[in-house]
């Protein structure tokens, strides 16, 4: 023993110390060995030879805390040994081995495998509850080991003396069970549970330590279990994941089943055996746990235990109005009430007095109808299937009423309800009903609905009544109900012209008070009321559709004499026209070289160009005068853009553009000359005048074959600026070339027989020479069938030739 242990101790001190370097065992102190500082290699070395001596991990450690290394140390080494293990070398990790980890503690524990998802059926009750990332059943190794805890091989014993005397012992309980206390010997723990084990610690720690039995003891003693055992149970059956698993000592039985994935579509949930030393320990009834509660059901496991899933022995479907939905397995001796306890019970628009039961018979399937006194005394069997159903969309005690009353609305049917009592439930009727008739629509017992009418005022009076039924409801129309909505309108100069609610004995005024009275527009002297023909004009055949009267009224809504008494009638129509002299504000823009730009307000309606040139001060020294542009405003209306979209879509030649605006061509410089003249045009409001300064370039775009500006040369014509551009292009149309004048007229060149007249041109101006379009070059299956064509017309024309000479 004492050369296994130098063997270890050498392993452990290597490394702290130079790699290979000799080293004497006993001058090394094991107190100052830092386990961080080890070297994976070292570490499995350490392996290697406790392997090759037949040392257990546990005896390893042992000596090493028997010889001062700190508990700190030695759970850093386990966890070390434990990494190494995992990732290298020592066959513990091989295929066909369960997956682990270590846990916080060192202990190497199983992991959870995957199950799949080809295989499994979420219908399954209780499936979930062993596939669920956020219900796990680990052990918490924080908490203190229970005094039920069995100690084995592998349970540390942390045992703590204080007061007169003082000692601390950590002790490993060896294969054999016992645990070895210095000057005391060895001790039997294992196989007791800690309780017992700390009695029976207790009393041999009073043979070196009497003061513990004393009445007054000045010495106490603490007996713990520190680090649990890691122990190796077996998950078979009908699990997704049978086999064997590493887990804490404190482990249960759904830890394991956890890890194994739980029971599979085969596997029952309510029949689960744990086994112990070839012996039934429990029977495990998952059930029990997730609808009552039971936690008992959850037992502890030991080392070595079987945990064995059968197959299942019923499994019933549920559906409908349940709370829960799915498959749920049932025992030999349960009813239909105890699968309905399972399934949470109906929900609230469930139908609870009968249930249907479909049952799978040795030869065809059958159906049962449950009623809700049967439920105790149904039994189950494999393969059936439950449905609970609705309950149906109608009342059994309700009444309805609408219309002229003060509170329509759903009521009880008590015992004997008649309409006179309904209607005094509502509140009575209102002001506005209609008397003559109401309306009893009634759910006849085949569904169809039966119309019972009745007299408002009799009923209303007692003269007669009806006792109502079931789903009956009630229509009472008011007055408005029963004719058209009555309105008038008003069109024109008020500031919110429409449609408003008719009133009675409604005048004039009152329709224009409520449009927010006269827009300053409004003519008050001419306005008209246009009023539809009454019921016994409209009986007869003619040409009048309308009557139409003027009136006048002034703007503070006063009306005189047979004015004032004229009432308005629904459907009025009240025009309110403009004033024939007002006009809204016309504003203008000048830019340019005028001495005072800006914006002028029209004082007439003939404000010519001159006189708003001479208002804006005149032309600049600098102004160019033959370049001047007028632009006007363009509205275009909603109309008129659906029919150009019309043209557009029947001929896509058509391009129509939507600037907003037109030019419209001037001669300033003869405007000047001769004010008031037929060129001197009147203005309209959002013209605007654009007065450039003298140009001295041409710009020449098109058909040429270098597109550019030039300067400008007093005298010279189209063909000039052409020229200085390169020329034609050889797809110029030149007989169509024009001329764009910078005040936004255009002039084209002329043709007679051969010759051509081009335009004059002006500083500024525009030369455009527009292309022939581009056409595809023929096809050579074109070419071949124009020559085959030429072959056969040569051919026709020799055979007649022949034929005339013959």
């Amino acid at each position: 023993m004492r050369l296994l242990f130098l063997s270890l101790l050498l392993l452990v001190a290597s490394s702290v110390t130079t790699w290979g370097q000799s080293i004497d065992p006993n001058s090394v102190d094991v107190k100052s060995v830092n386990v961080d500082e080890m070297t994976d290699a070292q570490v499995l070395r350490m392996i290697q030879e406790m392997e090759k001596r037949g040392l257990s991990e546990q005896q390893a450690i042992a000596l090493a805390q028997a010889r001062g290394m700190s508990q700190e140390q030695i759970t850093k080494l386990r966890q070390r040994i434990n990494e190494v293990k995992l990732t290298g070398g020592t066959g513990l990790n091989q295929p066909g081995m369960e997956s682990s980890s270590v846990s916080e503690f060192g202990m190497i524990e199983s992991v959870k495998m995957p199950v799949d998802s080809a295989v499994i059926d979420q219908r399954i009750f209780g499936f979930s509850f062993f596939n669920n990332d956020k219900l796990t059943f680990e052990p918490n190794v924080n908490l203190p080991v229970p005094p039920s805890y069995v100690l084995g091989p592998g349970d540390e014993i942390i045992i703590d003396v204080w007061g007169v005397s003082q000692q601390s012992y950590n002790l490993l309980v060896d294969k054999n069970g016992f645990i070895n206390i210095p000057n005391i010997g060895p001790i039997q723990v294992g196989r007791l549970t800690q309780e017992e084990a700390q009695k029976r610690i207790h009393s041999k720690l009073t043979t070196i330590y009497s003061d513990l039995k004393s009445a007054n003891p000045k010495t106490f003693v603490s007996i713990n279990v520190g680090t649990v055992k890691s122990i190796k149970v077996n998950v078979i059956g009908e699990v997704f994941v049978p086999g064997t698993y590493t887990v804490p000592g404190t482990a249960t039985a759904f830890n394991a089943l956890y890890l194994a994935g739980g029971p599979n579509k085969e596997g029952s949930f309510r029949a689960i055996q744990v086994i112990r030393n070839g012996e039934l320990v429990t029977k495990l009834d998952v059930y029990e746990f997730l609808i009552k509660g039971k936690s008992d059901v959850n037992v502890s496991l030991s080392d070595g235990d079987v945990i064995l899933v059968p197959t299942y022995e019923k499994r019933i479907k549920v559906g409908g109005e349940f709370k829960r939905n799915g498959i749920f397995e049932a025992k030999g001796n349960e009813k239909m009430s105890d699968m309905i306890e399972y399934a949470g019970g109906f929900t609230e628009n469930a139908y609870t007095h009968r249930v249907e039961l479909y049952r799978t018979t040795s030869r065809q399937r059958a159906f049962k109808d449950v009623l809700a006194k049967e439920y105790e005394q149904v039994m189950l069997e494999s393969g059936d299937s439950i449905f609970a159903g609705t309950i149906l969309e109608r009342y059994e005690n309700k009444v309805s009423i609408q219309g002229a009353v003060y509170r329509p609305g759903n009521y009880e049917l008590t015992e004997g309800l008649t309409l006179k009592q309904l209607i005094d439930n509502a509140d009575g009727v209102r002001e506005d009903v209609f008397l003559n008739r109401g309306l009893v629509t009634r759910l006849m017992e085949d569904l169809t609905l039966q119309n019972i009418t009745f007299d408002v005022g009799a009923v209303l009076r007692g003269e007669s009544d009806i006792e109502l039924k079931r789903e009956d409801m009630i229509t009472i129309s008011s007055i408005d109900d029963l004719r058209e909505i009555r309105t008038v309108e008003i069109f024109g100069e008020v500031q919110y012209p429409g449609e408003f609610d008719y009133n009675q004995d409604m005048n004039l005024s009152d329709l224009v008070f409520k449009a927010g009275g006269f827009k300053e527009s409004a003519s008050e002297a001419f306005i008209e009321i246009s009023r539809r023909l009454s019921y016994d004009e409209a009986q007869k055949a003619g040409d009048r559709i309308a009557h139409v009267f003027q009136f006048t009224i002034s703007r503070d809504l006063k009306m005189n004499g047979e004015d004032a008494m004229f009432v308005l009638q629904p459907y009025d129509q009240i025009f309110v026209r403009r004033s024939p002299g007002y006009e809204d504000k016309s504003v203008i823009n000048i830019m340019g070289e005028v001495n005072y730009a800006g914006q002028f307000s029209l004082t007439s309606k003939k404000e010519r160009v001159s006189t708003i040139i001479q208002r804006a001060g005149g032309l600049s020294p600098n102004a160019y005068a033959k370049g001047a542009m007028l632009t006007r405003k363009v509205e275009v209306s909603q109309k008129v853009k659906r029919l150009r979209e019309q043209l557009v879509a029947s001929d896509t030649s058509l391009v129509f553009d939507d600037l907003g605006f037109d030019v419209v061509s001037i001669d300033l410089e003869k405007i000047l000359k001769q004010p008031g003249s037929k060129d001197d045009i009147f203005l309209q409001d959002g013209d605007e005048l654009v007065i450039p300064r003298e140009l001295q370039t041409v710009k020449v775009t098109g058909g040429v074959l270098n597109p550019l500006s030039v300067s400008y040369v007093d005298g010279k014509r189209l063909k000039h600026y052409v020229q200085s551009g390169g020329g034609f292009s050889l797809r110029a149309k030149k007989g169509k070339s024009y001329v764009i004048y910078p005040n936004g007229a255009a002039a084209s060149t002329k043709s007679f027989l051969f010759f051509r007249n081009y335009p004059k041109v002006m500083p500024g101006s525009e030369v455009v020479v527009p292309e022939k379009p581009e056409r595809e070059p023929m096809p050579a299956t074109a070419w071949i069938a124009m020559a085959s064509a030429l072959a056969s017309l040569s051919l026709t024309i020799v055979t007649i030739a022949d034929r005339m000479g013959n």
